[in-house]
């Protein structure tokens, strides 16, 4: 696949190191199912940690096909890409840019790109102390060039290329290590054979930890040497103990971890978070410590783990990694009690690594923009808004508007953010914050009793975001950036309408979808609605985003209106019934690191940012159980109210049609 130069760019990257907080081994076990499909399959909680490496990446002008790369120390390397057999040679070299070297060949298996400079300005992330710093930088390669070249790797296809980069290295890196390409956040990692699976999980409260370099000697190779003698095939009852430990009982762990990283009591979440780690290391000692005492008993973690004054400190405790005497990490009660746990380490000789999990907000804010014009309904639009166009809904006719608001309400939004003009924000005023004269609500009917209240409370949560001038989508979201506020948030247009096909509304199950990372809602369309709508495309499986939640699409490509022709040759997904296609559904649960993007766009349409969104961090899709309509448009609208016109089931009930796209 050749790409393309393109214009002049610099882009800024950070990867992060990774810890494994419970599942050590357990991907390399998982792999022997090829063999013994007795074996269970590996599981692993992988987090990203607070330090990493920070880098800066250009384009080189011209044809030049050189690589070049400095480190925050000061070195640097020059490769030429198309000198094949100096790449390998340095790839199974002793060099520190042996990583490098291996990812630019893998990368040159798939792709053709030009020439790149990258700098490594800024690393606080330790090197060789179990934390992944050698894929740290195998995903920094691979995810600047992605960015560079627009390779349209999603963030698994990034985390795939560097590790079959890094195997092309003397480094015998297991499959966890690239998930240092997910961030801070926590991933749940499945290993089945040859497949790697992963789940973003979402951490309720802060974790306060401290990651310790014990400063002592292990030898990994001889632990793993004496743990793998006991696969595929168990040939003792300590080596069924041993399956037993990093398959269906490690399952369970990382289960319960996930409940409990899903608690909102940060002190109650941390406490049994310590305790599950220190019952985890129990059973190591107990199980895996015989098959290689020489190199498991680790005197050095144990003297850590039961120090006296560190106890009223922390809640518990384990080892890291391969386990032996190599790290550690201790769950704090505090962000204080990780201070002073930090200075006990210190005394005792050790290296301390502060680490926090961060809180993984739930998407509470709405954006609303309702400022724009509305061509397709002129002259009708010129009174008002199709936002205010009446809709029935069971025995009730209410404003689009006000259908939404009160699904955003339902569904957990705390704030909504209408972007208006002047005229809009009269009218809302008037709808959600102005108290009807009760000569008025006399004559209303029974069931609406009270209805005048709901619009109130509604009316408390709503801020309005001027925009005197109708422009564009991108300038509506920056003059929110400010409310926003770094948080995720909704995006919802006030002009469609939208009813779900299941008891859950649209908009819940796009929230009930978000985790940590940007998530699009889809429905599928033919194609002869290709060119009214945005389409997106997936090439991977779909993912479970959480053990109750829907299934997740990693976008691989987004296109605003495509050509019947492009849609076949880039935009069809795999499993999908031939002439069907994903397409947006117009509900968005994005990151707040779209303002960025948008900051720094000449323009162009919003699928353009959202697409630039998906190569920088990734993109997620969700089918969303329901239909929906563009009240701007005449033929949508009567679609709608013909829809609406006979029903009268509860939505759990009620049989779904095919879906409308955009008009």
């Amino acid at each position: 696949m050749d790409a393309g130069n393109g214009d002049d760019k610099t882009v800024e990257v950070f990867v992060t190191g990774r810890i494994c907080l419970f599942g050590e081994h357990s991907d390399w076990a998982g792999g022997y199912r090829r063999f013994n499909s007795e074996v269970a399959a590996g599981c692993a909680l992988v987090c990203g940690t607070d330090q990493g490496l920070y880098a800066r990446a250009r384009k080189l002008p011209g044809s030049s096909r050189l690589l070049r790369y400095t480190s925050s120390s000061g070195e640097s390397v020059e490769l030429d890409l198309d000198d094949a057999q100096k790449l390998r040679s340095m790839a199974q070299s002793a060099s520190t840019f042996a990583y490098i070297a291996g990812v630019v060949v893998e990368l040159g298996k798939h792709f053709r790109v030009g020439g790149a400079e990258i700098v490594n300005y800024q690393s606080d992330l330790p090197i060789k102390k179990g934390l992944s710093s050698s894929a740290a930088i195998c995903v920094l390669i691979v995810r600047a060039l992605n960015q560079l070249y627009d390779l349209k790797l999603t963030v698994h296809g990034e985390m795939d290329m560097a590790y079959r980069g890094e195997i092309n290295t003397p480094s015998r890196c297991g499959r966890m290590d690239q998930c240092v390409a997910f961030g801070r956040a926590v991933t749940k990692m499945t290993f089945d054979s040859d497949l790697v699976s992963t789940e973003p999980v979402r951490s309720a409260s802060a974790i306060h930890m401290v990651v310790v370099d014990l400063c002592a000697k292990k030898d990994t190779k001889e632990i793993l040497k004496c743990l793998n003698e006991a696969y595929p095939f168990p040939q003792s009852d300590a080596d069924k103990a041993l399956h037993a430990l990093l398959g269906e009982m490690n399952q369970q762990v990382c289960a319960e971890a996930v409940e409990v990283l899903g608690l909102r009591e940060e002190g109650l979440a941390a406490e049994r978070l310590g305790q599950a780690m220190t019952r985890a290391q129990a059973r190591w000692d107990e199980i895996a410590v015989p098959l290689c005492p020489h190199e498991l008993k680790a005197p050095a973690l144990h003297r850590l783990l039961g120090h006296e004054q560190l106890q009223k400190h922390i809640f518990g405790g384990k080892g890291v990694g391969s386990q032996g005497d190599g790290s550690a990490q201790l769950v704090c009660k505090s962000a204080t009690d990780q201070e002073e746990a930090m200075t006990i380490v210190k005394s005792l000789g050790m290296e301390p690594l502060k680490l926090t999990i961060p809180k993984q907000k739930a998407v509470r804010i709405a954006i609303v923009p309702i400022a724009g014009a509305c061509a397709g309904m002129w002259p009708a639009t010129k009174c008002v808004g199709p936002w205010l166009f009446p809709v029935r809904r069971f025995s009730s006719v209410k404003p689009a508007i006000a259908w939404l608001c009160e699904e955003l309400v339902a569904a957990g939004i705390e704030r909504i953010l209408l972007v208006v003009n002047h005229t809009t924000e009269v009218e809302m005023t008037k709808l959600f914050k102005q108290r009807e004269e009760v000569a008025v609500l006399d004559g209303v009917s029974h069931h609406l009793d009270g209805y005048d209240e709901t619009l109130l409370s509604i009316g408390e949560r709503l801020t309005f975001v001027r925009q005197e001038k109708p422009s564009s989508i991108r300038q509506a979201l920056l003059l929110c950036e400010r409310e926003v506020d770094g948080e995720p948030f909704l995006l919802a247009w006030g002009d469609h309408f939208c009813r779900s096909t299941s008891d859950t509304s649209c908009v819940a199950q796009l929230v009930n979808a978000f985790s940590s990372r940007s998530v699009v809602g889809m429905h599928c369309v033919d194609k002869d609605w290709l060119h009214a709508t945005g389409v997106y495309a997936c090439k991977e499986p779909a993912l479970g985003s959480d053990t109750e939640g829907p299934a997740l699409w990693p976008l691989s490509r987004l296109a605003e209106k495509p050509t019947r022709e492009f849609a076949e040759e880039h935009l069809v997904t795999p499993g999908l019934p031939a002439g069907q296609y994903l397409a947006s559904f117009g509900h968005y649960a994005l990151t707040a690191s779209i303002f960025r993007i948008l900051r720094s766009a000449k323009g162009g349409h919003f699928t353009q940012a959202l697409d630039e969104l998906r190569q920088s961090e990734g993109v997620d899709g969700v089918l969303i159980s329901g239909e929906r309509w563009d009240l701007g448009n005449m033929h949508t609208y009567i679609q709608c109210l013909q829809a609406q016109a006979h029903d009268v089931e509860p939505p759990a009930k009620r049989t779904s049609a095919r879906p409308m796209p955009d008009a």
